[in-house]
């Protein structure tokens, strides 16, 4: 049984949920989420690179997130879906179907959710999100973990609308040189 609030955990530079159930723009016109293809590489690099400007990240090359979206759309337990609006691609989600033996159950998790500037507000991030959790209860999933950063207050307020509580997970990144690892001894 889906539990009615999921979890998320803080992690550095993945997530952006860019827009808010509440709107004063009004809806955005024929709006669809659907499952993204190689064809979408494009607008999601684009999506990509204006969640990385607002992270302060690095920006991802177009042929890195195209490698990294073939490779996903051959990975079945991964899905991406886009939000597309007249104007094309205006949103993006990614996440992951895995088993979890710490909870003995399936977690789905979010790495990525971005919906770009233009279509902030307009009920689009919610769209992505009711899609997500149709298949977290089609794959029988128990977690959604939303991935957010600390300091990213519109996304955690607009999943915090949606249900969602923050837990006291911390999630650390290897940002070192896996080939040469720092010596724990030292």
């Amino acid at each position: 049984m889906l539990e009615a609030v999921g979890a998320w955990r803080s992690h550095s530079g993945y997530d952006q949920a860019m827009t808010d159930p509440e709107t004063s723009r009004g809806p955005s016109p024929a709006v669809i989420v659907r499952e993204a293809t190689a064809e979408d590489a494009r607008a999601l690099h684009a999506l990509s690179v204006e969640l990385a400007d607002a992270l302060g990240d690095h920006r991802p090359r177009p042929e890195t997130v195209r490698a990294r979206l073939l490779e996903l759309l051959e990975e079945p337990r991964a899905r991406v879906l886009v939000a597309e609006g007249e104007g094309g691609v205006v949103g993006a989600a990614s996440l992951w179907t895995k088993p979890d033996l710490a909870h003995g159950d399936k977690v789905v998790e979010v790495p990525m959710l971005v919906v770009s500037g233009e279509a902030r507000r307009r009920g689009v991030g919610k769209l992505l999100v009711e899609e997500i959790q149709s298949i977290v209860a089609a794959e029988n999933a128990t977690i959604i973990e939303l991935v957010a950063t600390r300091n990213n207050d519109v996304a955690r307020a607009f999943y915090r609308a949606l249900g969602f509580v923050e837990t006291d997970h911390v999630a650390l990144e290897f940002v070192g040189d896996v080939q040469d690892p720092p010596d724990p001894g030292k």
